[in-house]
């Protein structure tokens, strides 16, 4: 039972290429509680019961937007055998997507923690690169057209707005070799307001929302089938409504029971 990484392409809860790319975008600095329970089980040998929470807080510092991201579950499969995961995310990302700085940490019960701590940095068009210090020190190479997380919810949010319902992006999440990903992304028709009479969901009155489902395929593999796939209601100005973690053999539901908008920086 080993739940892939999430970063809540926030992220929904999430989760740019040139200069001006996040200009006509405005990310609310905010931060969300997700309640983690299972959603559909795979059958024999299959995770059967999943509890957890979700927690995320997305900030705007001016320069760029920090992401600190904490999930734990607690799985248990249809043996009876339970596992408890914890992972988190702490990254920064320059306002115009070229620079990326992250420390990913996943603990799980009875295996070695696996660390990734290091920063990356592209030139639009041209290949980059990502330096670590942990686990060891190497250097990851960027193909050219990679974006980081946070610019692939920008990317995301304007397709939605032009009214697209596909977007295909590559992007590095920070997690050594194994954080290459190539994203095929399905948007939704606009949805309806759904917040009034909602306290929870008051913040996002009027905020314009679509529902979307990403795939991640690792590269350079050239895999047929993703890794795993996020569902989200994506909000236009970055939240992550309730969201679906697909790893195949099964699924976890988010259920968001807080959120809270956090005050803008004054830069």
């Amino acid at each position: 039972m080993h739940p892939p990484r999430l970063l809540f392409a926030p992220v929904v809860l999430l989760a740019i290429a040139s200069p001006a790319s996040s200009q006509d975008i405005s990310l609310a600095p905010h931060r969300a509680v997700y309640e983690m329970g299972l959603h559909r089980s795979g059958g024999p040998g299959s995770v059967v019961a999943v509890s957890g929470r979700l927690v995320m807080e997305f900030t705007d510092t001016c320069d760029g937007y920090t992401l600190n991201q904490r999930i734990r579950t607690e799985m248990t499969n249809s043996d009876g055998d339970t596992v408890a995961s914890d992972f988190t995310i702490s990254s920064w990302e320059r306002r115009d997507g070229r620079r990326f700085r992250f420390a990913l940490k996943h603990d799980l019960t009875g295996e070695e923690t696996e660390e990734h701590v290091g920063n990356a940095e592209i030139v639009p068009g041209k290949p980059g690169k990502a330096v670590l210090s942990k686990p060891e020190p190497s250097t990851v190479n960027l193909p050219a057209g990679i974006v980081f997380p946070t610019e692939h919810l920008v990317r995301l949010i304007r397709a939605a707005r032009e009214g697209r319902s596909h977007l295909s992006t590559r992007i590095f999440d920070g997690s050594g070799e194994d954080g290459l990903f190539e994203t095929g992304a399905h948007i939704g028709r606009e949805l309806a307001d759904d917040s009034a009479g909602s306290e929870l969901l008051k913040p996002l009155k009027g905020v314009r929302s679509w529902p979307v489902r990403i795939a991640y395929f690792p590269l350079p593999e050239g895999a047929e089938t993703p890794r795993y796939e996020v569902q989200f209601r994506m909000y236009d100005n970055g939240i992550g409504g309730d969201l679906i973690l697909d790893y195949h053999d099964f699924a976890m539901k988010g259920t968001m029971t807080l959120l809270e908008l956090l005050p803008q920086p004054k830069c």
